[in-house]
């Protein structure tokens, strides 16, 4: 990360290289993390009811900006905040699912719900939303029970996902086959903590499309984090898709189409090196 302190709050880019106080003014109209941090600190104390105690961080990724936080009471939170008006509707419904999911059981960072019932809050230009802290480590695919568990995991999430019955806004038509998955499940948004997977984050990414495309993708990119990007190692691979098989058996015709997207994903990749 790039990084630059104000004051007491560190500021940093999670994966672009440019200096993260300048964007913060650019993107999102602060002059400081003091400032950020006292509008944020206003904000969850009319909408969530939260005394803050302390931001630990502020970290901008494209455009949107996240803040770990710690309330009076000792609890870490993450604030997480986009600028993009566009992107407001899809939001809230993507707030929405996740908690939807994790209801039925999914291990998901579930929004905290604002004092008026909304997951997702619009207010001064942006739409924010909090979620507890998670404790746990980056999925390591070097381990394979850790691989097992996740093959199952996003075996689970396609079977979950495929009742929900809301319709979450898409750039993109549906194709024939098409139901929702994550589109986002690798490494840098997997949680590992006392031999299991204490949550998948981030599914802001989320579309609609076919499962064993879904699979292809996260078998390809199921090592991957913020740099330095490589493809998971074939062996890995095969055997993330068989735990997956364990819980949602593909069809012979997907089975085919499964190697045929990998294949097409290692391809198209610029992989560093």
């Amino acid at each position: 990360m790039t990084e630059v302190e104000d004051l007491a709050t560190p500021v940093s880019m999670l994966w672009e290289s440019a200096d993260p106080l300048d964007e913060l003014t650019e993107r999102f109209g602060f002059a400081s993390a003091a400032e950020a941090t006292d509008w944020l600190i206003g904000v969850l104390a009319v909408h969530w009811g939260l005394r803050v105690a302390t931001c630990e961080r502020l970290v901008i990724s494209d455009a949107n900006c996240l803040a770990w936080i710690v309330v009076v009471d000792g609890r870490r939170m993450i604030a997480k905040w986009s600028m993009r008006p566009r992107l407001f509707a899809r939001l809230a419904a993507i707030a929405a699912l996740t908690g939807w999911l994790g209801e039925r059981g999914i291990p998901v960072s579930t929004p905290r719900t604002a004092l008026d019932g909304r997951h997702q809050v619009e207010v001064d230009g942006v739409s924010l939303g909090l979620q507890d802290v998670i404790d746990g480590e980056l999925l390591d695919v070097t381990d394979p029970i850790q691989v097992r568990a996740a093959g199952e995991m996003l075996a689970r999430m396609h079977a979950a996902m495929a009742d929900y019955p809301e319709r979450i806004p898409a750039d993109e038509p549906s194709r024939p086959g098409a139901q929702l998955v994550g589109s986002d499940f690798r490494s840098a948004n997997i949680l590992w903590a006392e031999g299991r997977i204490a949550a998948v984050l981030d599914l802001e990414e989320t579309r609609y499309g076919r499962r064993v495309d879904d699979l292809a993708q996260a078998a390809v990119l199921l090592g991957t984090r913020y740099h330095d990007w490589r493809p998971t190692p074939a062996d890995v691979r095969e055997a993330f898709v068989a735990a997956y098989e364990l819980v949602l058996p593909l069809s012979e015709d997907d089975a085919g189409a499964l190697e045929d997207n990998i294949e097409a994903h290692l391809r198209r990749i610029s992989w560093p090196g």
